[in-house]
């Protein structure tokens, strides 16, 4: 989907209710969230009922793919840059795009803020499964080019502890329903296999 403005559908939508009442007894201070409609529209049932300030922000938006938005892989298989993106993202620009070492540097960047806006405070970050694995290699000290083994799903929660020196991670992938997780194959699974 990329940046593309698509909302949550009925099944995202229950996702997000099923795992509401877990992220209530978090006793946040504040959602940050993408822009983009369906990260807002997750934002806002978290928030439903309660008085938690949702704030917007670039910063957590999804990977920019540039020329590549809108794509398949099917589609980029002969194409030499995209095996080079597969071998290392974090260093190759996609066309008109980003990095993935930009994508971690600017979640980290609001990581960093909401903590400086509110130190010790608990934060809600809502936003997209390769921004919130490249943010969780950092955390994890696991290299960068191979944020592609941490899986989060839709609707999945993750949750770490950090005093910007040190983390600890509380839980990645996080789902109401378990057995999701194991239900559909990652995709890069395919396109990795594609490349062979």
């Amino acid at each position: 989907m990329g940046r593309t403005q698509v909302p949550l559908g009925a099944d995202g939508i229950q996702q997000i209710e099923k795992i509401a009442p877990l992220i209530a007894t978090l006793e946040l201070d504040a959602i940050y969230t993408s822009p983009l409609r369906r990260a807002v529209q997750t934002a806002k049932v978290v928030a439903a009922g309660t008085k938690l300030p949702i704030c917007k922000s670039e910063e957590l938006n999804e990977i920019a793919y540039g020329e590549w938005a809108g794509r398949y892989f099917e589609d980029l298989i002969d194409d030499e840059l995209y095996h080079r993106f597969i071998k290392s993202p974090a260093k190759t620009l996609l066309p008109g795009g980003e990095t993935i070492s930009d994508v971690q540097r600017r979640g980290l960047k609001v990581i960093t803020e909401a903590a400086q806006k509110v130190p010790g405070g608990r934060f809600l970050f809502v936003s997209h499964g390769d921004v919130i694995r490249a943010i969780l290699c950092q955390y994890m000290k696991l290299p960068l080019n191979e944020y592609r083994r941490l899986r989060v799903d839709n609707g999945s929660l993750s949750a770490l502890q950090t005093d910007g020196r040190w983390a600890e991670i509380k839980y990645v992938n996080y789902l109401h329903e378990i057995i999701l997780a194991s239900k559909e194959p990652y995709m890069a699974a395919g396109a990795t296999a594609l490349r062979k």
